[in-house]
């Protein structure tokens, strides 16, 4: 995967005081600590939401994501303040051909807001360096406010399904 940003992005991010950096094996804990402050506040808040996101994600899948150097971390003022993965590796989606990156995992820090269209930016400034025609991703299904979230963010609703949660199947055409 081709991972350099355009001068654009570059300066967006500058402009916002934001490093996009890959994910390396140091990082692990303090990015599975950004996910339980993430639960916690979803707990705080009653959405249901992730009450089981790290038995169904174990470290494991989080190790194979930074050795593949696919798992993404936006910095500010020295803060871990969202964190990614963006890689081929498809989970509920039975179409293997389409040229698409996936995008997993994705978590911002409790407090910082809008953060979304900027991990959306880069997302699909990759994918389309590396020749890619979609952003695909998947979600709960029973969250109505993140599915309008990510249809905000032109991703469209393709299919819905059952596996150990109710999910929609969503893409970006790029």
């Amino acid at each position: 995967m081709n991972k350099n940003l355009s001068t654009g992005m570059i300066r967006k991010l500058t402009e916002e005081n934001i490093a996009l950096k890959i994910a390396k094996m140091s990082n692990l804990e303090d990015i599975i600590e950004l996910y339980k402050e993430r639960i916690q506040w979803f707990k705080d808040n009653e959405i249901d939401q992730w009450s089981r996101y790290l038995k169904n994600h174990p470290k494991s899948e989080f190790i194979e994501a930074i050795e593949k150097e696919n798992y993404f971390m936006l910095i500010k003022d020295n803060q871990l303040i969202a964190a990614f993965e963006l890689s081929e590796r498809t989970s509920f989606w039975e179409d293997k051909t389409t040229k698409a990156y996936y995008v997993y995992k994705l978590v911002t820090k409790v407090g910082f807001k809008n953060l979304g269209e900027i991990i959306f930016d880069i997302c699909k400034e990759l994918a389309k360096q590396n020749d890619k025609n979609y952003l695909r991703l998947e979600c709960l299904s029973t969250n109505e406010k993140l599915n309008q979230i990510y249809e905000d963010y032109h991703f469209k609703l393709i299919r819905q399904g059952i596996g150990y949660y109710p999910y929609n199947l969503r893409e970006c055409e790029l």
